[in-house]
């Protein structure tokens, strides 16, 4: 029943986008035409910078756009279809199944032996022509893996072993790892189609709560929301608080599964470096597609730095997960 309330929810939001993107803009300004809400292809529709425009203007929030629109961020969509292991050709970006490692690469473990979930492989030759802003190098495969048991949260850093991001510059020496005798959770493989988006800041970020009355924060709050985001960049579709502070005094070793690192006298200098950190990948629940369930409807986000991006330090990596 709760899939189905999701489903109808759904179709009514992308009914309210698309009614809001006609009525607000000319035809020269559409990016979509003829695009029918009973017969609705996620992957065909475009949020652009004018389809957001759309929105504010739709709720009444017009006079805000000029200072919103410099805070607009370009992230890649992720689209799964499930897709049998055999017919995912070794090295292609995917999220579950088994991962196409360097042969002298070993499935990654924690600490204790347990062998972490696989997650996803993003083959950045797929991204070559989406990744707007250059942040990715043109070739390799990026990893990424989680606890079996979803045994972190990110909120302490001795967590660190429960998730691993790691980076392949060479795909020549490629090979499809076997199941570990002790893995505790394998998710369904599923084929990957990639595009770019546009997307504004979450209702919880300093510029809606610094330049909107309360009413209008309401109604930004009320913008449609997708169900089953996965992406890469952006800004994180946060479920909770934003994460970005966070991702900073955990890995600077304060604790934040309480109140104990916020009000550590450290905080205020190392505040100062969360702007650093960026939205690398987030990974939604679709338990019908992937079987993958993070805690109750959550997501997980894998972040990182901006300087270590460039360096291709993926191994400073950060992971949160946020549920409802």
């Amino acid at each position: 029943m709760k899939s189905i309330l999701n489903y109808i929810f759904a179709m009514i939001v992308f009914a309210v986008l698309i009614f809001a993107k006609f009525s607000c803009t000319t035809g020269d300004e559409l990016h979509t035409t003829e695009l029918e809400v009973n017969n609705f292809d996620e992957t065909n529709y475009e949020v652009t910078t004018d389809s957001i425009k759309s929105l504010f203007d739709y709720h009444n929030l017009g006079n805000y756009w000029e200072t919103f629109k410099p805070k607009l961020r370009s992230e890649i969509r992720i689209y799964t279809e499930p897709k049998a292991e055999k017919e995912i050709k070794l090295g292609q970006s995917k999220i579950g199944g088994l991962p196409d490692l360097p042969k002298n690469v070993d499935w990654f473990k924690q600490d204790n032996g347990k062998a972490l979930a696989f997650i996803a492989q993003i083959n950045c030759k797929d991204l070559k022509n989406l990744d707007q802003h250059i942040q990715l190098p043109d070739t390799g495969i990026i990893y990424f893996f989680y606890s079996a048991r979803q045994e972190s949260w990110g909120y302490d850093i001795n967590d660190k072993d429960k998730f691993k991001v790691y980076y392949a510059a060479k795909t020549d020496n490629l090979e499809k790892k076997k199941v570990p005798d002790n893995l505790e959770a394998y998710y369904r493989s599923c084929n990957l189609k990639f595009k770019n988006a546009a997307c504004y800041p979450g209702w919880g970020n300093d510029v809606v709560r610094k330049n909107m009355t309360q009413q209008d924060r309401d109604s930004y709050f009320d913008f449609p929301v997708n169900e089953n985001i996965n992406k890469m960049f952006g800004y994180a579709d946060d479920i909770q608080d934003e994460m970005e502070l966070e991702c900073q005094l955990v890995t600077n070793g304060l604790y934040c599964g309480d109140a104990t690192g916020y009000n550590d006298p450290r905080r205020p200098e190392l505040e100062k470096g969360m702007k650093d950190w960026q939205l690398l990948l987030q990974i939604d629940s679709e338990e019908d597609k992937t079987g993958m369930m993070w805690g109750d409807a959550g997501r997980l986000y894998f972040w990182i730095k901006k300087q270590d991006l460039k360096n291709l330090d993926f191994d400073k990596s950060w992971l949160i997960l946020q549920c409802y």
